[in-house]
């Protein structure tokens, strides 16, 4: 830029309060030239040159109101205790970001799609680091990650409403049966993601109900945790098993998170084995028996995230686990406060061994089966209601469902073989069963789709219940017998509540051929 030197010097001085912003703060003499003094000029500044009097405020005397407001706003924000509610003004942007890659990208809209009922069918790794590990542009997938790729993929397109996806469902499938053989011997550490594997592949199988592949699937899984100490992780006690020789031992575990995952993938296992051993008639391949090295050490489960904010101490150590807790030697009393996955857990023990004891009941055995019943009874009272939970948190909310009902149906199971043809209002098992379905009352359509299949076996035991009780109605009513002074709710309730479990289990039909066969079960009874 061009200017004349020696005007300034030429120019008689301005008068008080025309020099610019700037000559006046670093007390130059100032020119007063429009649009930039001389001084501004020299030293490159013209965007700071500003004279006070214009028609309205200078650009910097707003930046310096709207600096003022802000610290205003900060110390009336600090001096009250009301919490800040933020908004992230770039949320709609990364999701349109996100819609974008998806677009682009159908192996990632597949994952996507997955992770929405990731926890409804087993997933136990952290979700985040599992998909940068995924996205990692540094990362190289090893052949067991992807063959949990592919079986995510598979669940992918299950669930898409996309009929060009779902027609790759098969080959999904088959390039996941294909590698799993080769997975272990190649990838040692990579057990965790086979073990996985194999839990999402039993899941499908039994969802899909082909239970002899989803058994098969089941005890892969379980020998994948065996083999690998899964059940002996903190143990206070040392192995006396050969499984201290196999091949698929891990390494130590890389930092707390991994560990936690380690911890959570066992019990997942442990709960997949325990409820469908029962489905199946036959016994859980977990055998948790100390004379075969086989005892359950591994402490319970918590949330992924408290493994690093709240991580065990160094020397902590546990042993019988499992049989501590059905002993009642731990206490109830902080059951509502443990992780979801603890509560599972625990519900499917106490299910696993209700339906153990009624196999074999006898009168003389009276004692064992009032010692279950109340351990059972204590651990429904000491169970978080459902209302607790953020309705938002829609996974969360089915697992709850999920464990909340298993626990209703420990009740059905041990008493089952009490009850004859006739159930009144006051038996034990139609007290559960009105019990299980209450908790449907309230839930949006978002929570009963997608669901952990294994609830169409409660649904269908809580619905032959309601159908025996509306039997001992039919039979009451037919005899001329007055049906509340017996106890009985009306036969208008009765069908009411079978008819939500049937529209509960209708939301899952359009994905699940097992829970369709359950429907049909219960179809005949509900027009009866």
């Amino acid at each position: 830029m061009r200017y004349n030197m020696s005007s300034s010097s030429t120019q008689p001085p301005l008068d008080r309060g025309k020099a610019c912003t700037r000559c006046r703060r670093r007390k130059m003499r100032c020119d007063g030239q429009r649009p930039a003094c001389v001084q501004c000029q020299r030293a490159d500044r013209t965007e700071d040159c500003e004279y006070l009097d214009g028609p309205g405020p200078t650009p910097n005397q707003l930046l310096e109101d709207e600096i003022t407001r802000l610290e205003r706003r900060i110390a009336e924000l600090s001096a009250s205790s009301a919490p800040i509610a933020l908004h992230d003004p770039y949320a709609a942007h990364r999701a349109r970001e996100i819609a974008q890659q998806q677009n682009n990208d159908p192996m990632r809209a597949l994952l996507h799609q997955f992770v929405q009922h990731a926890a409804d069918f087993g997933f136990f790794l952290h979700t985040n680091r599992f998909l940068e590990k995924v996205f990692s542009p540094n990362s190289s997938h090893s052949n067991s990650l992807r063959i949990l790729l592919n079986v995510i993929y598979l669940f992918g397109a299950r669930l898409s409403s996309n009929p060009q996806v779902k027609a790759q469902e098969q080959a999904y499938l088959t390039r996941a049966l294909q590698h799993l053989p080769t997975a272990l011997p190649e990838d040692p550490r990579g057990a965790i993601y086979v073990m996985q594997a194999e839990v999402l592949l039993a899941n499908y199988f039994f969802d899909n109900d082909r239970k002899l592949e989803g058994v098969y699937h089941t005890n892969a899984a379980v020998s994948i945790a065996m083999a690998s100490k899964l059940h002996m992780i903190r143990s206070a006690r040392r192995s006396r098993t050969a499984a201290d020789t196999t091949a698929y031992r891990l390494p130590p575990p890389a930092d707390l998170l991994e560990e936690g995952e380690r911890i959570n993938g066992f019990w997942t296992v442990f709960i997949l084995d325990r409820c469908w051993a029962v489905a199946t008639g036959s016994a859980p391949a977990f055998t948790d028996d100390e004379s075969t090295g086989t005892q359950i050490d591994t402490p319970w489960p918590m949330e992924l995230a408290t493994y690093q904010s709240h991580p065990f101490p160094n020397d902590f150590r546990t042993t019988r686990t499992v049989q501590s807790f059905i002993s009642g030697a731990d206490g109830d009393a902080n059951v509502a406060s443990q992780s979801i996955l603890t509560i599972h857990a625990k519900a499917a023990i106490l299910y696993e061994g209700a339906t153990r004891l009624a196999s074999r009941y006898n009168p003389s055995s009276q004692a064992t089966f009032l010692s279950l019943d109340n351990r059972i009874e204590r651990f429904k009272q000491a169970l978080p209601r459902i209302e607790r939970f953020d309705p938002s948190r829609v996974g969360a909310l089915r697992t709850v469902l999920l464990v909340l009902t298993l626990s209703h149906c420990a009740s059905i199971q041990l008493h089952t073989p009490l009850v004859q043809d006739r159930v009144t209002a006051n038996s034990r098992t139609y007290q559960a069963a009105h019990a299980a379905v209450k908790l449907l009352r309230g839930l949006n359509a978002g929570v009963l789709s997608g669901v952990n299949p294994y609830i169409g076996i409660l649904w269908s035991s809580v619905g032959r219940v309601v159908s025996q009780a509306i039997s001992t109605a039919r039979r009451m009513r037919t005899s001329g017998a007055n049906m509340s002074s017996q106890g009985l709710p009306d036969e208008r309730t009765l069908h009411a509540e079978l008819e939500r479990l049937v529209q509960a289990m209708e939301q899952n039909a359009q994905y699940s051929p097992f829970m369709s066969a359950h429907i049909r079960s219960l179809q005949p009874r509900q027009t009866a």
